[in-house]
């Protein structure tokens, strides 16, 4: 899921600085030119006066969707992107509100996941995937929605929402990250000098592959002209290191670190089914023992590999056993590894965990590949709850079919451009951008349950990234990859965006206190 290239100036033969001047750290660029128009406004507008309650204030505020003509890198009209937006007036006297950028990953994925699931003005009441699929949940008001605090612009990605290809446009011209990158960063300035907020504070939230444009628009909008500088980034449910599905890439030997760092995710999904105590002991206990024996055990034995005896590596796997409910047997056929969770854990039970939630099951014979998946169906509730939303609501007309995501996502996936070498990948321009955006604040959220975006991947890699602990903020949940998915967790997640945009202290909680999965 990325695309861009290194041209670090010290590297591309730009030589040393003049005698007297202090050299600029060379950072890492997109492939795609630096950014020097926005994108057109396009003909299509609707918008309506609305009142909620929200952070326990009644609250007027503007809800409006808009069309953007997106450019191509030579400045030429190439696709339609749509916004939704939700905005409340400020007095005169006042500093500018702060404005939150929010968008889903994919690629090729809509916003109105976090539009209806945590943020926006109205929400499901459920949000497991059998109420995204369902027309006839109920939509309500979202007490929950952050718009007491900050303005909310939802962007639906290139090829989703209600936006399309321009014709005579090639279609593949966004398929990138860089050139995803582009387009977003269009948008956003677009929209902020349209409303006069380019001095407002902005916040970029992105989830799933969304989190890897966030770092890419952190870099791409300061190098823009108008530049920004972002005031924050919300990484949801993180994967920025994500650089395409496993058949793309070169098959190599299992990686030890890998394994060591994902013990913790098998634990708490044990934990939650039942397979360890849950009665006696909590989540938190059961994730922390699992961390422990990870550093001070099983990473080392497996680095130990082959050298490992067959005492020591009978003792690691009944240990393994204990801490996650997995057969010592499994545990010694994987090579005190366990390659895929979401098919083995309860498969003495004929069940699958879900693909974005471990707390969700499936007939494990009848579970379908995930690229085979009915993706239309599967968002069939979202999809009509958007397109009412926009009709009822709105009063919009003349639009097309809402998409919550491309048609054939895999295969959409197919023709993307990821990162390629000598460009790095986006752990390295995170840390790149956080080192020259001093003000740039981060906070990385995560659910425990989460079986496509690792939480123990998440703490593993933010041990490495140098990044001043000041300036980072950790918040998980108990949901899965939509971490909002529960009320609790969707409650909380609300609470600490208000706090991270209004620079108050995010509430430290350390691990969910969450109930188990009900005994069958």
């Amino acid at each position: 899921m990325t695309g861009l290239s290194l041209i670090a100036t010290a590297a591309n033969g730009a030589g040393q600085a003049p005698v007297g001047t202090a050299a600029t750290p060379a950072v890492s660029s997109s492939s795609w030119p630096a950014l020097t128009f926005m994108a057109d406004i396009g003909p299509r507008k609707f918008e309506a006066r609305r009142q909620g309650t929200f952070g326990g204030k009644s609250i007027r505020y503007r809800a409006g969707l808009q069309e953007m003509l997106v450019k191509d890198r030579k400045g030429k009209p190439a696709t339609s992107m749509f916004v939704h937006t939700f905005t409340v007036k400020g007095k005169a006297s006042q500093s500018p509100r702060p404005v939150i950028f929010i968008f889903n990953g994919g690629p090729g994925a809509a916003s109105n996941t976090l539009m209806f699931g945590a943020l926006g003005p109205q929400r499901f009441t459920k949000f497991d995937m059998a109420a995204i699929a369902d027309v006839n949940t109920p939509v309500v008001d979202n007490r929950d929605t952050v718009l007491d605090v900050a303005d909310l612009v939802f962007i639906d990605a290139p090829e989703t929402g209600f936006g399309r290809p321009l014709p005579g446009s090639d279609p593949l011209t966004f398929r990138s990250n860089d050139g995803d990158s582009f387009a977003f960063a269009q948008v956003i300035l677009r929209w902020l000098t349209d409303h006069g907020n380019m001095t407002a504070p902005v916040y970029i939230a992105g989830e799933s592959y969304g989190s890897l444009r966030s770092v890419m628009l952190s870099r791409d909008l300061a190098a823009a002209t108008p530049h920004l500088r972002v005031a924050g980034l919300i990484l949801i449910s993180q994967a920025i290191t994500y650089n395409g599905p496993p058949e793309s890439s070169v098959r190599r030997l299992p990686d030890p670190l890998r394994a060591a760092y994902r013990l913790p995710d098998i634990a708490a999904l044990g934990w939650y089914h039942g397979l360890i105590d849950n009665r006696s002991q909590t989540l938190s206990q059961a994730v922390e023992a699992a961390q422990h024996f990870e550093l001070e055990e099983y990473a080392p034995a497996l680095l130990a590999g082959n050298r490992l005896n067959d005492e020591r590596r009978g003792q690691i796997a009944a240990r393994l056993a204990g801490l996650t409910g997995i057969a010592a047997e499994t545990w010694l056929a994987g090579g005190l590894r366990i390659d895929n969770p979401r098919q083995q854990m309860l498969a003495d039970k004929g069940l699958a965990l879900g693909q974005f939630d471990g707390r969700e099951t499936e007939p494990l014979n009848a579970a379908p590949k995930d690229a085979d998946r009915d993706w239309e169906g599967a968002l069939r509730g979202i999809t009509i709850a958007s397109e009412r939303y926009a009709a009822q609501i709105l009063g919009a007309r003349g639009l097309p079919a809402f998409r919550s995501v491309v048609p054939n996502p895999y295969a959409f996936e197919d023709t993307w451009s990821y990162i390629r070498p000598p460009a790095p990948l986006l752990d390295i321009v995170l840390q790149e951008q956080m080192r020259v955006q001093p003000q740039m604040r981060l906070m990385v959220t995560q659910g425990v349950f989460d079986t496509t975006s690792s939480m123990g991947a998440t703490d593993y890699l933010f041990s490495q990234i140098d990044v001043p602990a000041d300036r980072i903020t950790f918040a998980r949940y108990g949901g899965g990859h939509m971490l909002y998915s529960d009320t609790a967790g969707r409650a909380a997640f609300a609470n600490d965006i208000r706090a991270f945009v209004t620079g108050r202290p995010v509430a430290s909680r350390g691990y969910p206190q969450v109930p188990p999965a009900a005994k069958q």
